[in-house]
């Protein structure tokens, strides 16, 4: 029997406080060679694309794909899920609201294994679109948050976001007059940005930073500067078959001898802790995440048993 859900639906089920949680024990077994992960491909035709992506749980028994188009009536996304065994489809469902959940969960994971781990944490962010809500409510479920310094380009969205973030909270967000100004001096800075000019610059960093990009994944697009990624001491990204062809940052600095792939390393292996995600507190430390299809599957497998617990959904004999 397969379950059909949509995103009103997946919002009934889980929230960050149960995604978190199944996105560090995917990532922690992925370490550990107990997880696969299917890199995201495009095709593309005039105007629009259709992208592939997924991945196997083989400790947990389950695989999946997530697909999703983007056309000029914007993004559609959707996750099945199958027992690995059977091949029985257990859960088809919408994943807008998915995908919100397992990115800023694993932004949550970065952050939680990369940053330094002593006092409340000043964090910048930079974008405040409707993925960054959840990156800073995936972060103060891992560590103490003493402030939020927030910027965008409209002024009247970065207040609101400041003011509704503040309340949500409950820690003083403040609407920063640049991006500079969010970022300089934070101990964590995250950039969710749509940008194909760089919003973060290696100058504006405090020794220690922990630098998080969870934007784009599209070669045109850059959220850091050169700068920064060679003033960083431990460079991660979530996955390195991915990186090449979406990380336009990185790619553009590896271009110009600035950095090389050798010197990046997958988050997975510092979460499993075959290696340290920091030896120093003056270290600065980046990590781009890109989002893998390995952490859609995750998330939806604990859809699927909220679902299944609660009696959320449309059931079908498929």
């Amino acid at each position: 029997m397969a379950r059909f859900l949509t995103d009103a639906q997946v919002n009934e089920c889980v929230g960050l406080n149960e995604v978190l949680p199944a996105i560090e024990t995917m990532v922690s077994n992925y370490g550990d060679g107990q997880a696969a992960n299917l890199t995201r491909r495009r095709l593309a035709t005039q105007g629009s694309y259709l992208a592939v992506m997924g991945g196997a749980l083989i400790y947990d028994g389950m695989f999946g794909v997530k697909t999703f188009t983007n056309t000029r009536n914007g993004y559609s996304f959707q996750v099945s899920l199958y027992d690995a065994g059977s091949g029985e489809l257990l859960l088809y469902t919408q994943a807008n609201r998915l995908g919100q959940l397992r990115t800023g969960s694993t932004t949550g994971v970065a952050v939680k294994h990369l940053a330094n781990q002593a006092g409340p944490l000043t964090v910048g962010i930079v974008g405040t679109g409707n993925q960054a809500g959840d990156q800073l409510r995936a972060v103060s479920l891992v560590r103490e948050i003493a402030e939020v310094r927030a910027f965008s380009r409209n002024a009247d969205n970065r207040q609101a976001f400041a003011a509704r973030m503040s309340d949500d909270l409950g820690i003083p967000v403040i609407a920063a007059d640049s991006n500079e100004g969010a970022v300089a001096g934070c101990d964590v800075v995250i950039a969710i940005a749509a940008t194909q000019t760089p919003v973060v610059q290696g100058d504006w960093l405090a020794p220690g930073a922990t630098v998080i990009g969870a934007g784009p994944t599209l070669l045109r697009f850059q959220e850091v500067d050169g700068a920064t990624l060679a003033r960083a001491d431990r460079r991660f990204v979530d996955s390195l078959e991915q990186a090449p062809l979406e990380c336009g940052d990185i790619s553009g600095a590896v271009e110009q001898g600035i950095v090389q792939w050798s010197q990046f390393q997958e988050l997975r292996h510092a979460v499993a802790g075959t290696i340290p995600g920091r030896a120093s507190t003056e270290e600065i430390v980046y990590c781009k995440i890109m989002g893998t299809g390995l952490a859609d599957v995750a998330a939806a497998r604990v859809v699927w048993e909220r679902a299944e617990q609660l009696g959320i959904g449309t059931v079908m004999d498929w």
